[in-house]
Formats: structure tokens, C-alpha cells, sequence
């Protein structure tokens, strides 16, 4: 049967077969970013929207395109952050939309008949390449290194609540220095796409958002209806092309002269909007658009059970579903519970090493490719030592928490560095699942011995225990479960009395105040116990009636 379409001046879109058109479900955040098309966009957006994957990935598809054969920088707070979360996400929407090989290709050089970028490329395992000849090439905040000597178009950001202004301004602005007399043309030249959720701690950097200052809204407005209706006739004439296909096949020239003038009369309404939208994005006065939505934005994807799911689970502490949810950024926690915390003195970001002299690896990261995935473990920790015993604390329950320690102790400094948290809860099992995630992550670790740190509720003898093949308290199973996977674990809290919160909060802040030189000075791995310190901001004082202090746990 052959397609017909109504020329009729009274004719709606909705009654057009669009043949090789489909229809695809975008969100009202998603749909901005599309037809927005500024030089700098900046999107900070809740869980679950498809930020990643239907808003960051496929802008950078539109920038590589407007701009072939150049250089594009991906960039994160770290290259173990960009090898485990974003390039995934963009993978994911590429080998979704498009076919390896043909129009793109990752973690090796690509075939013959793609196009060569400008510059040389001499290692290709960490690259993205595509047909049109564009390059993109990764750069991380915490590998200065990996930024020198890059010329690049544009540069995409994820999670920039985790870098400081002065690092991106130093290191990843710099290296917006591509040939304008090659690239200048493209709106995109020398812009900025940076993504990130809502920033909460107060070690989080929130400097990106002021940005939102920047943006002309009503000229942004204008564009983003011109563009939709560009984009419309530009669907509508890739229709009529199927249906003058079909048309010539049994040479019906009537129909032939009619679809050819739809389709000119479409063509210039392109031409004529087309060359306008450009002009106006081209002012520096719309350079800018500043993107916010939920996770309630994606609500006919992720559905109402979803927030359900979400609002439950964060319990009593309805500021995490503010945050993560309704992209509602919390107060500051008032009377911290860790008082003398201090994520300027006591976290650490220089958490990875990308260099080895062991053989781990090849020697170094660059060499793995991203054509595999890339799995994460304790080698990969700067300040893991793997032939020294490891401290475990464990705070067992339905769920169920740990931090993994090191203590090293020099001439000069006694150091206790957590490295890494796990937690669990229902529906695994907390003990055989909490034993192989420790087991998994430090799985090259030579020294196999643990000495476990757990409160009195560890020792506690539970009903739901007594037929337990593995022990009769958390602390006995936990140990049996890790000993069965190679470890030696010491029980160091066999018998202990309870120790009260009072205790808990004179005791940190003696330790975090770092006033006495018998006390190992603490530094938590910002990257690796990120859910930890964000605990440790989020607890406060909650004071009884007699004037005792207790740790609030709502959060």
C-alpha cells in the first residue's frame, strides 16, 4: 500500500505517516538540551532522569559532529571516575543509536574508512572516535598531567560538584586552544558542557551554578520554539523523500510535482530559520543555557513506584530524597555531632595511582583499553599498601556498614587512612554479601589479615542466629564468611562494654582536633568513602533531657 500524505492546508502533523521517522519519548529537560544548542550548557539534574545517558551523551554526539576532525576533552574529578561511570554511560547510548565500526568505535584505533582528526593520535585504548573524523580524549582533575599539550573544541564535564574552581580553571580551560580558522564556524567552538547532580556536603563545589546568572531566557525561549519547528519540517521532509521514492517507482508525476514542492517549501523555511538560529546563538549574550530538573522530570519513564521506592528508602531523612530526587539542595546540618570535622584537613583526593612498577597492568592505566571493562580494586588505591594488615570498623543490622583502614606510622607522621566503605542491606544476606565485596575490591591484597572493629552489638547472641551454621552474633559470622574467602580476621571487641555516645563525641573530636601527638592523625578518601563523609556532615547533636549528647541517626 502506498503512503499518503494530506497537503491540505488544514492537514495536521499527527495525520503523517512518517515512515523512517519514529517516535521517540523524551522528557521536557531532555528535549531542552536538544534544541537549546548553546556553546555552554550546564545541567544539574536529579537521579534517574537520563542525564548521562539521553542528555550528556548526545550532545556530545552534536558537538563532534559540527565539528569534524577535531579534539573533544571528557573530563571528571578523576580518571578512575571517568573509566567506571562516564564512558559506560556514553557507551551505552552510542551502541544504543549507533553501529560500532561504522560510525563510531572506543579503545582501539579506528577502521580505514573513518576520517583522520588534525592532530596525531598515538594511543588509541582511551579514546572515542568517530566516522566524521572527531576525537575524544580524556582528561582528569586529579592527572594534571593528562591535560598538557591538548588543543581541544569543547569540553564535557560530569559530577563537577566534585572539582574546585581553581583546578578546572587551571588545568581543563587552558586547553580550549583549538584552530579557530578550522572550527570557528561551529556555535560549539571553545564551549563548555557541564553535567552534575545537586551539591550537598559542604565539601561539595558549587561555583558552576552561577552560571545561571548567565542565561538570557527569553532569547534561550525563542530559539528552542524556532528549533523545534526546524527540526519538524526537517522530519517532515524526510518523510515526503520516502513517499516521492514510492511515487516515481510507477512514475505518478502528479503526485511527483506536489511532493516536490512540499518538500522546497519546507527546505527554505529550513534554510531561512536555520541561518537566524545560528546568528542568535552566536551572540555572546546567548552562550548560555542552565538546566534544573527532579528525578520527577523521567516520571512516565521511571514511574510513581520509583519514587515510592526512592521516598522509603531514605526513611526518616527526607533531606536525601530532597537532594536526590527533587534535586533540592538541603540546610547545613547545625551542632555536627563530628565537630571538629574538617573535609579541608581531613579527606584526601589524590586517591589513585596510574602508574605501576610491578608489571600490574601493564605498567600503567593508559595501556588498558575501554574496549573491556575496566574493574576497580584495592591496587588501584595511592595509599593502599597490599603487604600491610588491613583495620576493618563494622556496624552490623538489617543495614549494615563498614570502613576498610590502614595505619601507617613514619619518623614523622602516624596516619590512619580509610581507604574504602561497603554497606548492605535487605534483601542480601549483610555477612556473605559484605564478606565478597571486601573480598572482590581487595582481591590483590597480599597481606590477608583484618582486625575487625565492631560495637557491642556485634557480640550480641540474636534469636534469628541460633541455628546459624557461621556463628551466633554478627561479629562471629562476618569473621567466618571472610576466613572462608582466605582471609585471617582478629576479633578485637570480644567482651566489650558499651561505649555511650558522650564517650563517641569527646573522643572524635580529641582525635579530629589533632591537638595531641600520641593520636594517629585521620584522612578519609574522599572518592572511595564519599557515603561515609556524607554521614559524617549529616549527623547532629541530639541532646536528652538530662543534658547528655546522643548521635541523631535519622540520617
Amino acid at each position: 500500500m502506498k503512503t499518503k500524505i494530506n497537503f491540505s492546508p488544514e492537514a495536521k502533523t499527527d495525520s503523517i505517516d512518517w515512515g523512517i521517522i519514529k517516535k521517540k519519548y523524551n522528557t521536557a529537560v531532555q528535549t531542552q538540551v536538544t534544541l537549546a544548542g548553546t556553546k555552554n550548557m550546564v545541567g544539574e539534574i536529579g537521579r534517574g532522569s537520563g542525564k548521562s545517558t539521553e542528555m550528556f551523551a548526545k550532545r556530545v554526539v552534536d558537538v563532534s559532529y559540527d565539528m569534524p576532525r577535531a579534539i573533544i576533552l571528557l573530563t571528571g574529578p578523576t580518571y578512575v571516575f571517568i573509566l567506571e561511570t562516564i564512558i559506560p554511560a556514553i557507551l551505552q547510548y552510542l551502541t544504543s543509536n549507533y553501529t560500532r565500526g561504522v560510525f563510531f568505535e572506543y579503545g582501539k584505533e579506528p577502521p580505514m574508512h573513518f576520517k583522520r582528526p588534525i592532530s596525531e593520535i598515538v594511543r588509541w585504548q582511551h579514546t572515542i572516535s568517530f566516522a566524521w573524523g572527531t576525537v575524544i580524549q580524556f582528561v582528569s582533575i586529579d592527572r594534571p598531567e593528562s591535560a598538557i599539550g591538548k588543543n581541544a573544541v569543547h569540553v564535557f564535564v560530569d559530577e563537577t560538584l566534585r572539582i574546585k574552581e581553581t583546578d578546572f580553571r587551571e588545568r581543563i580551560i587552558p586547553t580550549l586552544r583549538s584552530d579557530r580558522t578550522l572550527w570557528g564556524h561551529s556555535v560549539f567552538y571553545g564551549g563548555m558542557t557541564m553535567f552534575s547532580s545537586a551539591p550537598n556536603m559542604e565539601n561539595d563545589h558549587d561555583w558552576w551554578r552561577q552560571y545561571r546568572e548567565k542565561v538570557n531566557t527569553a532569547a534561550i525561549n525563542e530559539i528552542m520554539y524556532v528549533q523545534y519547528r526546524i527540526m519538524k519540517a526537517q522530519g517532515k521532509m524526510l518523510a515526503y523523500d520516502q513517499c516521492l521514492v514510492q511515487e516515481k517507482a510507477i512514475n505518478n508525476r502528479h503526485e511527483i510535482a506536489k511532493i516536490e514542492a512540499a518538500i522546497a517549501k519546507e527546505q527554505r523555511f529550513v534554510n531561512r530559520w536555520s541561518k537566524k538560529v545560528y546568528t542568535e546563538r552566536r551572540k555572546k549574550e546567548n552562550w548560555w543555557h542552565y538546566i534544573e530538573g527532579s528525578s520527577f522530570s523521567n516520571l512516565a519513564h521511571l514511574g510513581l513506584e520509583y519514587m515510592e521506592q526512592q521516598l522509603g528508602g531514605s526513611g526518616t531523612n527526607f533531606d536525601k530524597f530532597k537532594l536526590s530526587i527533587l534535586n533540592i539542595r538541603p540546610d547545613a546540618v547545625k551542632n555536627k555531632f563530628f565537630s571538629k570535622f574538617n573535609p579541608n584537613i581531613h579527606t584526601f583526593t589524590d586517591s589513585y595511582r596510574y602508574k605501576f612498577t610491578d608489571g600490574y597492568r601493564d605498567g600503567d592505566t593508559d595501556n588498558i583499553s575501554i574496549d573491556g571493562k575496566y574493574i576497580k580494586n584495592s591496587r588501584d588505591l595511592k595509599y593502599c599498601d597490599p603487604d600491610r594488615p588491613l583495620y576493618m570498623g563494622y556496624d552490623p543490622g538489617d543495614f549494615s556498614s563498614v570502613w576498610m583502614a590502614q595505619e601507617k606510622i613514619t619518623l614523622t607522621a602516624h596516619e590512619l587512612r580509610l581507604l574504602k566503605n561497603f554497606w548492605t542491606y535487605p534483601p542480601e544476606d549483610d555477612h556473605y554479601h559484605m564478606a565478597n565485596k571486601i573480598n572482590s575490591f581487595f582481591t590483590n591484597h597480599r597481606a590477608r589479615t583484618i582486625y575487625l572493629h565492631y560495637d557491642r552489638a556485634g557480640n550480641k547472641r540474636l534469636g534469628r542466629y541460633a541455628q546459624h551454621p557461621k556463628g551466633k552474633t554478627d561479629a562471629e559470622i562476618l569473621k567466618n564468611e571472610l576466613e572462608d574467602l582466605g582471609w585471617t580476621v582478629h576479633l578485637e571487641n570480644i567482651g566489650g562494654r558499651t561505649i555511650f555516645f558522650w564517650e563517641h563525641f569527646f573522643l572524635l573530636s580529641r582525635l579530629l582536633g589533632e591537638r595531641d601527638k600520641n593520636t594517629p592523625r585521620i584522612r578519609i578518601c574522599a572518592n572511595e568513602c564519599e557515603e561515609g563523609i556524607s554521614s559524617i556532615q549529616n549527623s547532629p547533636i541530639k541532646k536528652t533531657d538530662d543534658t547528655f549528647i546522643e548521635l541523631d541517626k535519622s540520617s
